[in-house]
């Protein structure tokens, strides 16, 4: 796509593709100021870790967990997706016509005091359905977190810078999974080392409850940080015949199918296939080579966050290629890094060394981490802001169900229905590759055509 799609010459010094509501020089002021903008991104960023630490804290003991509560594998994949995902997803209808029409902020306070107060909840669960329905909580407070963040941080930036801080907020979730092995394999271990204690009000809790419950506590007070930033301001909205409700969201949708299926369905198998990793690799490092929590949580964490690192170079590089005319930046770079992700992702669990095998991990992490901003950041792009949180909140329905809900289960199930045998988790991630992320990238190249007929359109308009 050439330079002129931006509505400039060759020769002048922006060369921007026009975005869906094409901001004069008086919506580009109404931005926060960059500060401001960037101070909302490291208070979400926190927000997001604490997110992701609640989320993954159950990786590190799902041996504890099963035998306390005599579960097998399909149930505990169970607990980690579809008891998190469904309400994870189904809340994120209501959001979004929240976040079109009321208080961000609020919206985003609501949030991280519900996901806190249920996280903690799982460390009094006693059975099977008691940890799923406090896991089910979680999900809901985290669907208002995600939907909210990409709608305030999708306001607080032009678009031609939104990749890079879209890419640096998205990096505190992904670095989230990894402090949460770094930091919380130690003190799982710390904990399963002093065994069961008595609690005031509590009674007797295992050491998985009382993890559950020192993670999960301080989100009650953090909540308050989304106070320091002043709601970003909402422009002028495009002339609405379809109310408050999703019918207008949709009709646009389809306008450019593909585009919105490579975003929605595409996205959702990536994150799909990078869930299924994170939380099944520790169990891999544990069964196959026999590592306990206490060196699987830092070296996890260490490939973890030393991929998320790069989250902010996907998001340079994407800005480059949109600013430079490439209309389908964000479809064409990750379908790239998609592809060459594969491969590390199969030699995890074929090397002998384990070692080896955690190099591989990390490569796969920091190129595959690429789809986890240019999701959102594809969304926000394409989509007119006054229909941005409805769509976002339908892009975290459609992404989340398919990754949170089949990445994690799908492990589950074909190691205990398809294979039948536990020790052979690593064959059901490599299978998990061929049959869910390698059609992410399928869908990636379908709707790049697409992507580039909506740039276009505004553009025209």
């Amino acid at each position: 796509m050439t330079a002129t799609l931006a509505g400039s010459e060759p020769g002048e010094s922006r060369r921007e593709p026009t975005p869906p509501d094409r901001p004069g020089a008086a919506a580009q002021a109404t931005y926060p100021s960059p500060a401001m903008g960037w101070m909302t991104v490291a208070i979400l960023f926190l927000l997001y870790i604490l997110s992701l630490t609640d989320r993954n804290i159950m990786a590190l003991m799902v041996g504890p967990i099963k035998r306390d509560l005599g579960l097998s594998d399909l149930q505990i994949s169970l607990l980690q997706g579809p008891a998190f995902a469904i309400l994870f997803c189904l809340c994120a209808i209501p959001v979004g016509m929240a976040l079109d029409r009321f208080s961000r902020r609020i919206v985003l306070y609501l949030s991280v005091t519900v996901w806190s107060i249920a996280a903690a909840s799982c460390g009094l669960a006693g059975s099977f359905m008691a940890l799923a329905m406090a896991r089910a909580g979680v999900g809901a407070g985290e669907s208002g977190f995600g939907t909210g963040s990409y709608s305030v941080v999708g306001d607080s930036f032009p678009p031609h810078r939104l990749s890079l801080a879209m890419s640096v907020f998205i990096m505190g979730g992904v670095m989230g999974a990894g402090i949460v092995f770094l930091v919380g394999g130690p003190i799982v271990g710390a904990a399963m080392k002093a065994g069961p204690a008595h609690w005031p009000i509590f009674g007797l809790l295992q050491p998985w409850q009382q993890v559950f419950i020192l993670t999960g506590a301080p989100g009650i007070f953090l909540a308050f940080l989304v106070f320091l930033f002043r709601e970003p301001p909402r422009r002028k909205a495009a002339p609405s015949t379809g109310g408050a409700g999703y019918g207008e969201a949709w009709a646009f949708m389809r306008r450019y199918k593909p585009l919105y299926v490579a975003s929605f369905v595409g996205f959702g198998l990536a994150y799909a296939a990078t869930i299924g990793f994170q939380l099944w690799t520790p169990v891999f490092l544990s069964r196959v080579h026999g590592w306990e929590p206490g060196r699987i949580g830092p070296v996890i964490g260490i490939a973890q966050i030393a991929g998320a690192a790069c989250i902010p170079l996907h998001g340079w590089m994407v800005d480059r290629l949109y600013r430079a005319g490439r209309a389908d930046a964000h479809l064409f770079w990750c379908f790239w890094t998609v592809i060459a992700a594969a491969p590390f992702g199969v030699a995890v669990f074929l090397v002998e060394s384990p070692w080896i095998a955690m190099g591989c991990y990390w490569a796969f992490m920091a190129l595959i981490l690429s789809t986890s901003s240019m999701g959102p950041a594809t969304v926000q792009v394409v989509t007119p802001q006054h229909l941005r949180g409805r769509i976002s909140a339908l892009y975290v329905l459609a992404s989340g169900l398919i990754a949170m809900a089949g990445g994690p289960a799908f492990i589950g199930l074909v190691t205990d229905k398809v294979l039948g045998d536990e020790m052979k988790v690593g064959t059901s991630l490599i299978i998990s590759i061929l049959c869910v992320l390698l059609p992410a990238a399928l869908l990636f190249a379908l709707g790049r055509r697409s992507m580039r007929r909506a740039h276009a359109d505004h553009a025209a308009l």
